[in-house]
């Protein structure tokens, strides 16, 4: 068990599944990236949570936290944090290594929205919000191009589908892909007499 201090990226709680704590690099090179952000192990399942402490909010209040009984957002709240993403890694793999360091950093990175905007004590005021907000409206318009594809894909294998299908039923296909391997029946030979 590790002792934890306020400048800890590791905030034990219960550890009921007795998960390894995060070596010392490791947390080291949290801290370097956000001095804010902890893990601590999951009360749910055989997880971490990668949680933020809070700086600008009271956090999730009473109100909010009513009707919730996840586990993991109940320790969040207890322990003075603001969960910000569950990591899974694979049975057996290594849990704490350089690359899936990086690969954490580079998706915090991605959804840093104090990045664009500056963040709640930037100066940057309006034209921070309008880079955020902008961003926000271009992601927007990436996913709906994506669905509108990927509808359109859908719909043009179902078309097929369909034509072959009907071709198929009224007859003017009667082809299968068994016909080339030797397994369908020879047809009838018609129109002779004998």
């Amino acid at each position: 068990m590790s002792e934890a201090t306020p400048f800890s990226q590791w905030i034990e709680d219960r550890n009921r599944f007795k998960l390894p704590v995060p070596p010392p690099w490791w947390q080291n090179k949290l801290r370097e990236f956000d001095h804010m952000l902890v893990l601590m192990p999951s009360r749910f399942g055989r997880h971490y949570v990668l949680a933020r402490r809070r700086q600008f909010s009271a956090g999730l209040g009473d109100v909010a936290m009513l009707d919730n009984k996840h586990p993991d957002t109940n320790m969040c709240v207890t322990n003075g944090c603001v969960p910000v993403a569950t990591l899974n890694w694979k049975a057996g793999a290594s849990t704490f290594n350089e690359a899936d360091m990086n690969n954490i950093l580079d998706a915090l990175r991605r959804r840093d929205t104090w990045g664009l905007s500056g963040g709640p004590t930037s100066e940057v005021g309006e034209a921070g919000l309008d880079r955020l907000v902008d961003a926000i409206e271009e992601r927007e318009k990436e996913q709906a191009k994506k669905e509108q594809a990927g509808l359109r894909e859908m719909f043009y294998n179902l078309g097929r589908e369909a034509y072959r299908a009907l071709k198929a039923r009224t007859g003017q296909r009667n082809k299968r892909a068994s016909d080339y391997h030797g397994v369908a029946r020879a047809p009838k030979k018609s129109g002779t007499l004998h």
